[in-house]
């Protein structure tokens, strides 16, 4: 009898071993696994390299002078010594009889000098002259003797006269039911890490933010710099066309008897060079006005876009290190259930 009543004991400890064992191996631990915890730590937002904005595209006004118009005019100087006129002054006063009528010579060489004044100051022709120099200039051969004007362009316009937001959403993990003081772990150590990315992501921002701010700066100053300097820049090219007028006119007067009737038909062209180039000028420096606005309202937009580009390549960072993080935490999570499990 006592045989068996050690037996019984003996056996009795070895089951109560046993279910302690299979106990402890099924138990959930407290704490998820400590490599996933490091990764999720290692997450981090990379930092974007901030690209500055495309420069605007422009082209400046110009004004070419016409080489029969300079070849007649050094040609002009001589007459009055020689007593000849030459092939080049006898051609340009056919084209411009071929051009206009007896009576639209005798307009343009009447037109006085208060004229010419107003239409250097900026204003318009009479409907009479604006009609008469439009139909010389829209003949080719007596445009031959007028400058080109180009006017300048913008962004490929020729001027005549945000940011998205990135996902920052975590979606609740939802799995099997496991130790909650290791799911407060996994989920701590995540809120840790999100709060570090978010400062990372906020000083991304913020360097874009001050990059922008340095891009646009300049511009308002720019532009009235811009505005500022056609004044000069106009009043050389309307002094020059007067100028070079007066000087002709001086030439045909001295070589008056020479011409005979081809003075008034010269003068004439004299006057629609004069005239054409003053309103050109005016409607030249009109169109500068709108391409200073135009350069600075490009200089802007591509401001905003660079700036939108940039915190587009923030938020697909933040957002590439958030999904990794949330990953890591769900793993971090499964983890907590019966991480030991084994033979």
């Amino acid at each position: 009898m006592k045989k068996r009543t050690i037996k019984l004991a003996v056996y009795s400890l070895l089951m109560t071993a046993m279910l302690f064992n299979c106990k402890d191996k099924d138990k959930d631990p407290d704490a998820p696994d400590s490599g996933l915890i490091d990764d999720l730590n290692k997450v981090e937002v990379v930092p974007i390299t901030v690209v500055a904005p495309a420069a605007v595209k422009s082209t400046e006004a110009s004004i070419e002078a016409s080489a029969k118009a300079t070849e007649v005019a050094g040609a002009l100087d001589g007459i009055a010594a020689s007593g000849t006129v030459p092939a080049s002054v006898s051609g340009a006063a056919g084209n411009v009889s071929g051009a206009i009528s007896a009576s639209e010579v005798s307009t343009l060489n009447s037109v006085s000098s208060e004229t010419v004044s107003a239409v250097a100051a900026g204003g318009a022709l009479s409907p009479e002259l604006k009609t008469i120099l439009d139909k010389a200039m829209a003949n080719s051969a007596v445009a031959a003797y007028l400058p080109k004007f180009t006017f300048p362009t913008v962004e490929g316009v020729a001027l005549k006269g945000t940011r998205v937001a990135g996902s920052e959403s975590v979606e609740k993990v939802e799995g099997v039911q496991v130790n909650d003081a290791c799911v407060d772990a996994a989920n701590n150590a995540f809120d840790a890490v999100k709060t570090k990315l978010d400062a990372s992501k906020a000083t991304e921002v913020a360097k874009v933010d001050a990059a922008y701010a340095t891009w646009i700066a300049p511009i308002a100053a720019a532009q009235t710099a811009c505005t500022d300097g056609l004044t000069p820049k106009y009043a050389a090219y309307r002094a020059a066309a007067q100028q070079t007028a007066a000087a002709a006119i001086a030439d045909l007067d001295a070589a008056q008897g020479v011409l005979g009737n081809l003075y008034p038909v010269l003068k004439a062209l004299v006057n629609i060079q004069l005239l054409g180039a003053l309103s050109s000028i005016n409607t030249l420096e009109a169109a500068d006005k709108q391409a200073c606005i135009a350069k600075a309202t490009a200089a802007k937009s591509l401001a905003d876009a660079a700036k939108t580009a940039n915190l587009s390549k923030v938020d697909a960072a933040y957002s590439t290190a958030i999904a990794e993080a949330n990953k890591l935490r769900t793993d971090a999570i499964a983890s907590c259930h019966n991480q030991g499990g084994g033979n």
